[in-house]
């Protein structure tokens, strides 16, 4: 039988004790409450950054153990061929940032003019294809885009995007090209 001051003694040192012996219970941070860790999100992101879309969305869903939800799924939809229309470019950047934002990406939207400042002419803006083929971008001089770690991201690019250089060789018109970061397309 226990004698009472070792069983006082034993009963301190239990409550006294540190406390990774209670079984505390670890810290969460936002980002897991949401469902993904910062690292998973960084995974998932950088993948998206080089086109890889079944690849990031494969690398959500076991991150988090869920179905990939619809704004990530639906990122490749921003690159389908009927987006490649003049007038179409500022739905389909504000949704490849949405979906780099919400991912922690920093995208910034672009805005490209041909208009000169004492003119009231706009210019056409033509992107030339990776077939060789020109593309009208812009019937009205004016083309917005998303560009995040040095990629151009639009309709024309694919999912991977362009390197910011390519991208705005690839660009055309009879005036020079403008570019302007804007906080809205």
């Amino acid at each position: 039988m226990l004698r009472p001051h070792i069983l006082g003694w034993f009963l301190l040192l239990c409550m006294m004790g540190p406390q990774w012996a209670h079984g505390s219970v670890p810290a969460i941070t936002a980002s897991q409450v949401q469902g993904i860790t910062d690292s998973a999100r960084a995974k998932v992101l950088a993948h998206l950054a080089r086109g890889e879309l079944a690849e990031a969305i494969q690398a959500y869903e076991v991150a988090t153990g869920l179905k990939a939800p619809l704004w990530l799924t639906g990122f490749k939809a921003a690159f389908d061929a009927s987006k490649q229309a003049p007038g179409a470019c500022q739905g389909v950047a504000r949704s490849i940032h949405a979906v780099f934002t919400r991912l922690g990406g920093t995208p910034e939207y672009v805005k490209l003019t041909t208009r000169v400042a004492n003119e009231r002419v706009n210019f056409d803006i033509v992107f030339r294809l990776a077939n060789g083929k020109d593309a009208h971008v812009s019937n009205a001089g004016l083309h917005v885009l998303v560009r995040m770690n040095g990629r151009a991201y639009d309709a024309y690019t694919g999912a991977a995007g362009l390197p910011w250089a390519d991208y705005m060789s690839r660009l055309g018109a009879l005036k020079p090209i403008v570019e302007e970061v804007v906080e809205s397309p």
